[in-house]
C-alpha cells in the first residue's frame, strides 16, 4: 500500500512502518544471503586446510618427505634435446691429442668360436685422469738477524702458502687448499667429505680443521678484494637482492645476496636489524643511484633507491587467489590482473620488432589500463574479500613499480636473477648446513662472493686464490674495471 493524503494520521504512520520493515527484512535477506555465501567459502578453504594438515602430517612419517614431487606434471617432457635442435657431441680427439692406442683384437665370435668374415675396424676415444699422485715441494728457506730492527727474519717463495716452521713446517698447497675452499663454499660439499675424496682419490690425508683454518687465511687475505667488488656493486645501473634464512650457531640469521651480470655479494646478518632496511642501505650505500629489483619484501618500501618490482612473484600470487575461493567477479578481477602483466613482460620481449612509436603507445596502454583497474576496485574496497584487498594494496603501494621495465630496457622484469643467485647457498644449507661462528659466516660471505663473480665472468677462482696465497700481507687484486654510474643513454650521450 502506498501512502496518500486522504488516509488519516494513524494509518500513514502505520504504513510507514509497514514500509520501513520491509525495507529492514529486505536488508536483513540481503545480508543473511552474503553471510551464507561467506560461510561456505570458509566453509572449503577449512576442508582444504584440513586435508593440507593431514597430508602435512602424512608426510612428517615418510622418510623421503621433504623432498619428493608434490605432485606429477600432467604433461612429462621428453627426455633428449628437442627435434631439429643441433646435436653437442664430446669434441673427437685429434691425432695429436692420443697419448694412447690399443689394437683390441676380435678374430671369432665369442659365442660361436667361428672366424669371421669381412673383417673392418672401428674406432673409439676414452678419456680418463691419470693416477693423481701428490707432489711434495721441500723449501729450503735462508733465515738471518737484522741488526737494524733487531729481529729474526726469512725468505719466502711465492708458491708459499704459510711461513711456518718447525712443528708446523709440514703444509699444504695453494691448489689443495683452494680446491677446498671452493669445493665448501661455491659447491656446498662438507670439508669432511672434501676429506674422505681426497683421501680416496689423491691418497693425500688431510684434516678437515687444515681446510678450517686455512680458508680463515684465504678470506683475511682476500679481504681487500672483497672491498673492490663492493664498490663495483655500488656503481652498477641495475642491482638484483634477495634474502633467505640462515644460521650462526644457535642464532638465527639472514642471508643476502645483491648481484648484478658481473659482481655478486653475499652478507650474512645476526640480530634485531638482520632482515631490516639497514643491510641493503649498509651495502649499496647512500649514494647508489640506479634500480633496485626486488621481490616486494616490506624491508625494501622504506628505501629511498629507484625500485624494480619482480612480476613473477606477482603472478605466482595471483595464480594462487585464482585458484582460491574469491568471489566470482573478483576472481575474475585477478585473472585480468594476471593477463595485463603477461601482455606487458610479453611486449617487452618483443620491443625490438616494433617501432618506437608503436612501442611507447603498447606501453603507455598498459599503463592506463593497470591505473583503471586501481581506480574500478578501490572504488568498491569496503565490499571485497579480504585477500583481494591484500593484494589490492600490495599492487597500489607499488604502482610505480611494477612496468618500470617497459621504459627501462636494461631493467628486467623479474627478479629471478637474485633466485639464481641465491640458490647455491641454499643448496649449502641443505647439505652442508649453515655456520657456527660469526668468523665462519664473514668467511663464507667473502669467499662465496669472490668465487661467484669469478664464476660469472668466466674466470678461474683459483688464478686469483694462488695470487692472494702468494703475498704476505692482504692487497687488493682487481678482478675487472669497475663499471660507470653513469647511465645507458649518458654513455651514448657522451661518446
Amino acid at each position: 500500500m502506498v501512502v496518500t493524503a486522504d488516509m488519516c494520521g494513524g494509518c500513514r504512520r502505520r504504513e510507514r512502518e509497514r514500509q520501513q520493515l520491509r525495507e529492514r527484512l529486505a536488508r536483513l535477506e540481503k545480508e543473511n544471503a552474503r553471510l551464507q555465501r561467506r560461510c561456505a567459502r570458509l566453509k572449503k578453504d577449512n576442508e582444504r586446510l584440513r586435508e593440507q594438515l593431514e597430508q602435512e602430517r602424512r608426510d612428517s612419517h615418510r622418510q623421503a618427505s621433504p623432498f619428493r614431487r608434490r605432485k606429477l606434471k600432467k604433461r612429462k617432457k621428453k627426455s633428449g634435446r628437442r627435434h631439429g635442435h643441433q646435436a653437442d657431441m664430446r669434441p673427437t680427439p685429434t691425432p695429436a691429442q692420443v697419448d694412447r692406442l690399443v689394437n683390441v683384437a676380435c678374430r671369432v665370435c665369442p659365442d660361436c668360436n667361428v672366424e669371421l668374415v669381412e673383417p673392418g675396424q672401428v674406432v673409439q676415444y676414452q678419456t680418463d685422469l691419470p693416477p693423481i699422485v701428490p707432489i711434495v715441494t721441500q723449501f729450503n728457506i735462508e733465515t738471518g738477524w737484522c741488526p737494524c730492527c733487531r729481529r729474526r727474519v726469512q725468505g719466502r717463495h711465492p708458491e708459499q702458502t704459510s711461513d711456518a716452521i718447525g712443528a708446523a713446517g709440514n703444509t699444504f698447497g695453494p691448489v689443495v687448499l683452494t680446491m677446498g675452499a671452493e669445493l665448501k663454499h661455491r659447491l656446498g660439499v662438507p670439508y669432511r667429505k672434501i676429506a674422505d675424496f681426497l683421501a680416496t682419490y689423491c691418497d693425500l690425508k688431510v684434516c678437515p680443521a687444515t681446510f678450517v683454518r686455512a680458508e680463515q687465511r684465504l678470506a683475511e687475505r682476500a679481504r681487500p678484494t672483497y672491498d673492490l667488488l663492493l664498490d663495483a656493486l655500488r656503481r652498477c645501473h641495475i642491482v638484483h637482492a634477495d634474502e633467505t634464512g640462515w644460521r650462526v650457531g644457535a642464532v638465527n640469521a639472514w642471508l643476502w645476496v645483491f648481484s648484478n651480470k658481473d659482481v655478486t655479494i653475499y652478507t650474512i646478518r645476526t640480530g634485531a636489524g638482520a632482515r631490516g632496511s639497514q643491510v641493503p642501505k649498509d651495502v649499496l650505500g647512500p649514494d647508489f643511484d640506479g634500480y633496485l629489483i626486488v621481490d616486494g619484501f616490506k624491508a625494501y618500501e622504506v628505501l629511498e633507491y629507484k625500485k624494480g618490482q619482480c612480476n613473477s612473484h606477482l603472478l605466482h600470487r595471483t595464480k594462487e587467489l585464482a585458484e582460491s575461493s574469491l568471489p566470482a567477479r573478483q576472481k575474475d578481477a585477478v585473472v585480468t590482473l594476471s593477463d595485463l602483466l603477461k601482455e606487458a613482460i610479453d611486449l617487452a620481449e618483443r620491443r625490438e620488432e616494433l617501432t618506437p612509436e608503436g612501442y611507447a603507445r603498447r606501453a603507455m596502454e598498459i599503463d592506463n589500463r593497470l591505473e583503471d583497474w586501481l581506480t574500478f576496485w578501490f572504488g568498491r574496497f569496503e565490499s571485497l574479500d579480504p585477500d583481494f584487498k591484500r593484494l589490492l594494496k600490495h599492487v597500489a603501494n607499488h604502482r610505480d613499480e611494477w612496468l618500470v621495465f617497459l621504459n627501462e630496457p636494461e631493467v628486467p622484469a623479474t627478479n629471478n636473477h637474485a633466485e639464481r643467485m641465491l640458490r647455491p647457498a641454499v643448496i649449502t644449507r641443505k647439505i652442508g648446513g649453515c655456520n657456527k661462528s660469526l668468523l665462519g659466516a664473514l668467511v663464507h660471505s667473502i669467499l662465496a662472493s669472490i668465487m661467484v663473480t669469478c664464476q660469472q665472468r668466466g674466470q678461474k677462482f683459483l688464478d686469483l686464490a694462488k695470487q692472494l696465497w702468494s703475498r704476505s700481507e692482504p692487497q687488493a687484486i682487481p678482478l675487472f674495471e669497475p663499471p660507470s654510474p653513469q647511465k645507458p643513454d649518458e654513455v651514448t650521450a657522451a661518446t
